[in-house]
């Protein structure tokens, strides 16, 4: 394996636990600033399908441009919920 292979399948892993991470919190139901609030648990849930479908696409793409693009989108995603529920 050459050091690209290796870094991007560190990559792919990195954003898997991203992704996991996300699902814990759904299925938990709690998150670092406490218990879920209504929409949070959806929103974590958009967030899980996007890191990972990114991951699917990369791998199958063998690329590293749906990586960027899936963690981009899923902060992009996050950010305008926040702001989204802030303006309430």
């Amino acid at each position: 394996m050459d050091l690209i292979t290796i870094l991007f399948w560190l990559a792919v892993v990195t954003v898997a636990w991203l992704g996991l991470r996300n699902l814990i919190t759904v299925f938990i139901g709690s998150s670092r600033t406490g218990p879920l609030k209504p929409g949070q648990r959806l929103c974590h849930a958009t967030a899980l399908i996007l890191y990972w479908g990114a991951c699917i696409i990369a791998i199958y793409a063998h690329s590293w441009l749906p990586l960027i693009i899936g963690v981009v989108i899923a902060f992009v995603f996050r950010q305008s919920v926040i702001r989204s529920g802030e303006q309430v």
